[in-house]
């Protein structure tokens, strides 16, 4: 099965999950610590990279590496990759946030009454048993590509093109024969 291009080698075709299957209420996203409680990476801790809903795994930061030979390439010289396996969501717990011991968790509906007065619900996570709130991970953007604005306002807001009707947009020879060749088009209808 080829993708956009990249060689079935690094990219296999993934496994399907039954819908009734599939996990319904995560309690892991992206940016989270867990800790690994199954498999060659047992008793590691790392950062939750990417989450895959459909197929109930989690891809983890540097666990569960494996080498890939694929043919050679700017991105691996000797012809062999380190790439990231998927690791099943049951198989890695969420830290509790002061000891960061794996632990289970439960899921609570909390409501937040805002000084405008408007009540906001939102579902939360907490160590099983307890009030402690894990929080949620601060979004990560990647701004290596943002460069600040060296423009200043003025010059943003400046008019530098004025329409001027008073002659076509086009020479007049391509009008002409824009609209011979709709009439053409519209007799052969």
């Amino acid at each position: 099965m080829q993708r956009a291009g990249v060689s079935t080698r690094i990219l296999t075709k993934p496994q399907w999950v039954n819908p009734k299957d599939r996990i319904k209420n995560w309690n892991v996203v992206t940016g989270d610590k867990v800790a690994i409680i199954a498999g060659k990476d047992k008793d590691t801790i790392g950062e939750i990279k990417s989450v895959n809903r459909k197929l109930n795994i989690v891809y983890v930061e540097g666990k569960k590496l494996a080498k890939k030979h694929v043919p050679k390439q700017p991105g691996a010289p000797e012809g062999i990759m380190r790439i990231e396996l998927p690791i099943h969501y049951s198989n890695v717990m969420l830290l509790h946030p002061d000891t960061q011991i794996p632990t289970r968790v439960d899921r609570r509906r909390v409501e937040t009454t805002l000084e405008d007065g408007r009540v906001v619900r939102r579902w939360a996570r907490f160590v099983h048993g307890t009030d402690v709130e894990i929080p949620k991970p601060e979004r990560k953007y990647d701004d290596r590509g943002v460069e600040q604005f060296t423009t200043s306002a003025e010059a943003a807001s400046e008019v530098t093109f004025a329409n001027d009707f008073s002659e076509a947009p086009f020479p007049s020879e391509v009008l002409k024969e824009l609209r011979s060749r709709d009439k053409i088009a519209r007799s052969s209808i």
